[in-house]
């Protein structure tokens, strides 16, 4: 067996003591015909989360490798792909696994490596996962939905996001991460579309990995509104460089999102022109019969539209 790494998983994490050795010990317990890496990003943490990864790194040298920052990148707005990139220049495949997520199934690189291995029309594998809130361990959303495995592209991939960035495994030529500059953000929503704009992805229903909810986690500090206009901010600005029918899908759909947001909202119900404006930026968008079914359900509460979603499996 080669020493070259076949993958490269991605690891940033800040300030996650309590959750950094639970997440690499499942990456470490990866039962693999071929050789792989793991590269931890410390966002400059203040807690213990440095010194953790230092034994993981010393207990597993050729697995474990980490960037130390020494100043917290995401409080600067700065990237830290460079960190990774640097590891992967020989690779053939990326993961993911943040600092507070972690895999349950010791095969999970192996399944994924293989279907990828023997499907070259394939750049992408996903699976299902379990969410950890509260100490409960809960199915995911897409747990009920989709009980089998298919394929997909991006113009099939459902709106309830099934390529969770923790069970992700993609072809690293397929995406060309530099170019993600141009760009207002750089998110796995861009990863994903890149992987599928020329190619499948597939998805496995096994459950191989929790996603950990976090009360102190950046993200669910977020007010809604605000995680609805970024999305619908990201949406409209890849649609701009990517002006196809499947991105105006999403870009609709997001656009919608935000809208029902606002005009069901407390404190926001009452900007009729503003949210008239975002109303009709999604209908301008529409393609097909579909999407009018969509909109329609933009003009009900939030509960009523996640319901049709579900009962339509989009």
């Amino acid at each position: 067996m080669s020493n070259q790494p076949l993958v490269c998983i991605r690891c940033a994490t800040y300030n996650q003591e309590k959750y950094i050795g639970q997440t690499l010990e499942g990456i470490v317990a990866q039962r693999t015909t071929f050789p792989f890496i793991v590269v931890v990003v410390d966002d400059a943490s203040t807690d213990n989360n440095p010194t953790i990864i230092r034994e993981y790194e010393k207990k597993y040298p050729d697995i474990v490798k980490a960037e130390y920052l020494s100043e917290n990148h995401y409080s600067i707005k700065k990237t830290k792909y460079p960190y990774f990139k640097k590891w992967e220049e020989n690779c053939k495949y990326i993961g993911f696994c943040e600092g507070d997520d972690y895999w349950t199934d010791p095969d999970k690189l192996q399944k994924q490596v293989d279907f990828l291995e023997t499907h070259p029309d394939y750049n992408l594998v996903c699976h299902n996962w379990n969410v950890l809130k509260d100490g409960e361990i809960l199915p995911s959303p897409v747990n009920d939905l989709y009980t089998s495995p298919m394929s997909f592209t991006f113009d099939t991939l459902p709106w309830v996001w099934i390529t969770k960035t923790l069970t992700m495994i993609y072809r690293k030529d397929a995406v060309d991460q530099d170019s993600f500059t141009k760009f207002k953000y750089s998110r796995d929503v861009h990863i994903v579309y890149y992987a599928l704009k020329n190619a499948k992805g597939y998805y496995m229903p096994e459950v191989m990995a929790t996603y950990r909810v976090v009360d102190s986690g950046i993200w669910s500090k977020v007010d809604q509104n605000k995680k609805n206009f970024t999305t619908y901010d990201l949406y409209k600005d890849l649609y701009q460089h990517e002006p196809n029918k499947a991105v105006r899908k999403r870009y609709m759909n997001a656009t919608l999102a935000y809208y029902n947001g606002l005009a069901f909202g407390k404190k926001t119900w009452w900007h009729f022109r503003e949210n008239a404006k975002l109303y009709f930026e999604a209908l301008r968008n529409m393609s097909d019969a579909k999407d009018l079914v969509f909109c329609l359900g933009g003009l009900v509460p939030t509960p009523l539209v996640k319901w049709v979603m579900k009962t339509v499996k989009v």
